[in-house]
């Protein structure tokens, strides 16, 4: 069976990531860094664009708008 992950790509401010993967509204993958940190988060934002900022909720329960703006929004089969 094929999965289809959404891949999103934040602008660059100089954050230690800048590209997320995101299956049924959870990040599972976090490039280039701080995986440990963002693996795990829901995606509280139903739908968004480039130039959006996602909202968030934060392994503990808090919600939060993520500060980067997505720049774009692939699918990405595996």
């Amino acid at each position: 069976m094929t999965k289809t992950r959404m891949r999103v790509t934040f602008e660059d401010h100089g954050q230690d990531f800048l590209r997320w993967d995101i299956e049924d509204g959870v990040v599972v993958d976090c490039q280039p860094f701080q995986g440990w940190v963002w693996n795990g988060v829901k995606i509280l934002s139903e739908e968004f664009a480039p130039g959006d900022k996602l909202k968030i909720q934060l392994r503990g329960g808090v919600a939060s708008e993520l500060r980067y703006p997505v720049s774009k929004i692939e699918e990405v089969k595996e």
